[in-house]
């Protein structure tokens, strides 16, 4: 039982950090139209830093790190890093691209539970117009050298959705079953905050050119309403891990920036249970939303319940920053989960 992180959801105090995603580079190797992550920045985390933070947030209760970027597998060290967290018997999840993890797989396959690999296309043509690089034939053989390894760990897929790629929904999911990983997942693409380096550290595509038309829409929807029903038993045991509501919001999202619909309810609790934290060292309540400090300059356990982030939690619980209600990415641990440490 973790009565902390119980007690956690119920309130604005942090008394256990059980996830952190730790973002270990802004340095990528693709060039997609929807991000700026280009180049690492000259004074990112080092692992001497990284393994004194590790020890800092078990401390704190640290039970599940997320390895996040830019692009993970570009830094070197990462299997270091890995290792480090290893010692303390954290579970390890890696986001990554896939671009470098049929080369690196044997690197840090021993120390990651799950790998979660962006997919935007149904075909190369389809991906590589929107990863800017030629990937999808290299990232399906590192995700097939996961699927036939022996040493196996848990693999699924992860798709933005948006203008080029929304009719190809159903084909990504044959496409998830066709490479037999465990779980394929959606997203709305993010065009309404300054996340991904958004016009800060290299140009994007123009956002007509990621969001839909009014006509496209009404398109998605249908295609969704095909979706639900063709595919009612890999929802019902999750292979396809958004419910359909979730998959409906996703259309409403779009509708919204139309102004054709409001956008859909939000329900997340993740700077109750959760923290960001940049290759630089600071530390955001999530992905979204502005830091509240720098671990290289505070103590961890005097940042967590500093004032901003308290007001941060309260503003978050009644649902009055428009960053929340206009997010397509939440994270939501209810408080049996967190009773029951199901993280």
């Amino acid at each position: 039982m973790n009565i902390k992180a119980f007690l956690n959801t119920l309130s604005t105090s942090c008394r256990t950090l059980p996830i952190v995603i730790l973002y270990v580079t802004e340095g990528c190797n693709l060039r997609c139209y929807m991000c700026s992550y280009r180049e690492p920045l000259p004074n990112e985390l080092s692992l001497s830093e990284i393994e004194s933070l590790a020890q800092t947030l078990v401390d704190a209760g640290l039970q599940h790190i997320v390895y996040s970027g830019g692009e993970p597998l570009s830094r070197r060290d990462l299997p270091d890093i890995c290792r480090i967290f290893s010692n303390y018997d954290v579970k390890q999840t890696l986001l990554t691209n896939g671009l470098l993890l049929e080369k690196r797989l044997a690197e840090i396959q021993p120390y990651v539970s799950e790998i979660i690999v962006s997919l935007d296309g149904a075909n190369e043509q389809t991906h590589n117009k929107i990863r800017g690089v030629e990937s999808f034939v290299q990232i399906l053989k590192g995700i097939r050298r996961v699927t036939e390894s022996h040493n196996y760990c848990h693999v699924s897929i992860r798709t933005v959705l948006q203008k080029e790629n929304f009719r190809q929904v159903l084909e990504m999911v044959e496409l998830a079953k066709a490479l037999h990983v465990d779980r394929i997942s959606f997203l709305s693409a993010d065009v309404l905050s300054n996340g991904f380096g958004r016009d800060t550290r290299g140009s994007v595509a123009p956002n007509d050119h990621i969001t839909l038309t009014e006509e496209e829409t009404k398109e998605f929807r249908s295609l969704i309403e095909q979706m639900v029903s063709k595919y009612e038993n890999e929802f019902t045991k999750g292979f396809i891990s958004d419910p359909p509501g979730r998959m409906f919001h996703i259309v409403q999202y779009y509708e919204a920036l139309l102004g054709k619909a409001p956008f859909p309810r939000n329900h997340c609790n993740a700077p109750m249970v959760s923290a960001a934290i940049t290759a630089t060292g600071e530390i955001q309540p999530c992905f979204f939303l502005p830091a509240f400090g720098n671990v290289r300059n505070n103590m961890l356990n005097e940042l967590l319940n500093n004032s901003q982030i308290q007001s941060t939690r309260s503003a978050v619980k009644e649902y009055t920053l428009e960053r929340c209600q206009t997010c397509v990415c939440t994270l939501h641990i209810n408080p049996v989960q967190a009773l029951l440490d199901r993280f």
